[in-house]
């Protein structure tokens, strides 16, 4: 689905980008793409007291998932729990 936007444009920019007719709407929907791209999504915060509650299971629990293992460490725990001791 496209939305025709109307802006307004200062003359020094518009000089600089394509003609009308020579991929000027892709031109600019791209330079658009690539701004929001850059952009980083905004944190994560728990609006309701359920929320706010799991937030803090998951900030307290947080030791017990970091450091992520390696592939090594992860075979070796792996071949622990399943009782290969090789």
């Amino acid at each position: 689905m496209t939305t025709t936007v109307s802006v307004k444009i200062p003359a020094r920019i518009l000089d600089r980008i394509p003609k009308a007719g020579s991929g000027r709407s892709g031109f600019i929907v791209q330079a658009l793409e690539e701004k929001l791209a850059r952009q980083q999504a905004p944190a994560w915060r728990p609006t309701t007291r359920r929320g706010r509650r799991l937030a803090a299971l998951l900030k307290r629990g947080g030791n017990e998932r970091f450091p992520l293992l390696d592939n090594e460490a992860l075979e070796r725990e792996l071949r622990d729990r399943r009782g290969r001791f090789a």
